[in-house]
């Protein structure tokens, strides 16, 4: 069989990746039209670029790829590049050669410099699809989680609700004493349900530029685009203030009993950085009483927020773990290369999924 990879016309071919998405993903009360209104034509940084692969004999569309364009710093410069995402092959035709072609469109788009270089969080399967393509893996993604209350774990042990329940309760006491007594002298915190950024934020954003050599845009644009106007997702947030000046913020989102952070913005990392998790678990557990059962985030391993978690009592958990991949050209950016391929060099978060 014979396959071309064409460039899509987002607008015409629009209905032929939506479809190609609703077949192979299983995704429950989504809307995919509206998420492809919103990722594809409404990205603040530009419309995305999205590949799809065809099948010449039959002439049908057989799967396809997107990248959303969007702003990323490297040692304080600008930069506007490219978050892969949406790579998605219909059952019959996923084999190891249609999905290295159809890798390989926007690799070439980086060698000619379109953009100066691309970053994806391919699962395992999808990881092998990258390093074929001559992608780079620089890190892994990892979810750390910490318990409010173990009910779930000794039900499983024990096999039967009312005794899980009984044992539960003296342990779950304990977990809820080990934050209620600590003091912030000088901080507060404010939940808001709806997400609120302003020129405060930005500030925070700033100095984020100036700490971490390799950083994703988190600007005030960006934040309303990615959290408030996601179509399918509500998202809150927490501020924490020290003296009535805004030195951090988390942006989190509830599914079922778990809270799942996304993203953080800080100032003056080594002074708040703990703090700022320990306000946010003592202003979650009250406004959600029992219905939490814990808190979860996805990071990249090298992230310095990682060492703080762990202090906190966050373990690993080995069930969201995916690679983080890069690729620039070493022709056209010699100068990029070694600080890219550094996975210690990157600020980044599960929020630094776009897709």
């Amino acid at each position: 069989m014979a396959y071309s990879v064409k460039v899509a016309d987002l607008e015409k071919e629009r209905h032929i990746m939506v479809t190609i998405l609703e077949n192979n993903r299983n995704v429950p009360g989504f809307d995919f039209n509206k998420r492809f209104e919103w990722i594809y034509l409404n990205n603040p940084t530009g419309k995305a670029r999205a590949w799809i692969i065809w099948d010449e004999d039959k002439n049908i569309p057989v799967g396809f790829t997107g990248v959303f364009p969007r702003k990323a710093y490297v040692d304080g410069r600008e930069y506007t590049v490219w978050n892969c995402g949406d790579f998605s092959i219909e059952k019959k035709y996923r084999t190891l050669g249609v999905a290295v072609k159809l890798r390989k469109a926007a690799r070439e788009a980086v060698n000619n410099d379109e953009v100066p270089f691309l970053y994806a969080h391919p699962n395992e399967r999808m990881e092998v699809i990258h390093l074929r393509s001559g992608h780079k893996k620089i890190a892994q993604m990892k979810r750390y989680a910490l318990p409010f209350r173990v009910n779930r774990v000794l039900q499983a042990y024990l096999k039967n609700e009312l005794l899980a329940r009984m044992a539960a309760k003296p342990i779950n006491f304990i977990l809820s004493l080990k934050y209620r007594f600590s003091t912030f002298l000088g901080l507060s915190g404010k939940l808001h349900d709806q997400i609120q950024v302003d020129e405060r934020h930005a500030y925070l954003f700033e100095y984020m530029k100036k700490r971490f050599r390799v950083i994703g845009d988190r600007s005030v644009e960006f934040i309303n685009w990615k959290f408030a106007a996601n179509p399918n997702r509500q998202y809150q947030q927490f501020d924490m203030f020290y003296k009535s000046n805004l030195v951090g913020t988390v942006f989190f989102t509830r599914k079922n009993d778990v809270i799942h952070i996304i993203d953080i913005l800080i100032d003056d990392f080594d002074r708040f950085a703990g703090q700022l998790f320990r306000m946010f678990i003592n202003y979650i557990r009250p406004a959600y009483k029992r219905r939490i059962v814990s808190l979860s985030f996805i990071l990249q391993e090298y992230n310095p927020f990682v060492p703080v978690l762990e202090e906190l009592g966050f373990r690993f958990r080995d069930d969201a773990t995916s690679a983080v991949i890069c690729y620039t050209s070493a022709e056209k950016h010699p100068e990029l290369e070694p600080v890219l391929y550094d996975g210690r060099n990157w600020f980044m978060t599960v929020g630094d999924r776009d897709a």
